[in-house]
């Protein structure tokens, strides 16, 4: 059987226009959300699951910052089939989601660090890898043990997640000479 070419309706090949070249940027992802700044200023929050979700009062189809997180985020082509359906394939979801980010979807860091202030309620911190005091509560996604107050623990500077220092440094050691990107949003 030949295979069938994506041929998008007119309101989709406007929402991947839009999502293609509106000023569009991603502010934090944890695991499956992602936070957009949209062209008006506003945020909004993406979730990737079967059906993919958007906080937008875009609710007919797949609004331009689902479009733009698939697309520009994720580096789905513009052809792929899934741009057009409401749901994603349980191996597609898995797919997408240990997808690293690109670098030219994400906002300028004074914007991501300005969101993370107002939005996760934490301090302003550096880079990848730095050591900070924990807010009890928190899971470590590596070991996905809940952090006590006074653990040590290491935050990307890209998605503002926590992990235990000590399973960072496992996590160094197990990729030898690759260079040790996160381990939840995958960027270096």
């Amino acid at each position: 059987m030949p295979h069938t070419r994506f041929e998008p309706t007119q309101p989709v090949v406007e929402r991947i226009a839009r999502a293609l070249h509106h000023p569009l940027f991603l502010l934090h992802r944890s695991d499956s959300i992602f936070f957009i700044l949209g062209a008006t200023g506003n945020v909004y929050t993406v979730m990737l699951s079967s059906t993919p979700t958007c906080t937008c009062p875009d609710r007919t189809t797949s609004c331009k910052h689902i479009l733009f997180v698939l697309i520009r985020a994720l580096g789905v082509s513009v052809d792929d089939t899934c741009l057009r359906r409401r749901t994603l394939q349980p191996c597609q979801l898995s797919c997408l989601l240990g997808t690293p980010m690109s670098p030219e979807a994400l906002a300028e860091v004074s914007l991501r660090e300005r969101f993370h202030q107002l939005f996760s309620k934490r301090k302003k911190h550096g880079g990848s890898g730095d050591v900070k005091e924990n807010e009890e509560g928190t899971m470590c996604f590596v070991c996905l043990e809940e952090m006590e107050k006074g653990d040590k623990v290491a935050t990307c500077s890209t998605c503002w997640n926590l992990i235990h220092e000590e399973c960072l440094m496992r996590w160094k050691r197990s990729r030898g000479r690759r260079s040790a990107n996160c381990v939840i949003c995958r960027a270096r």
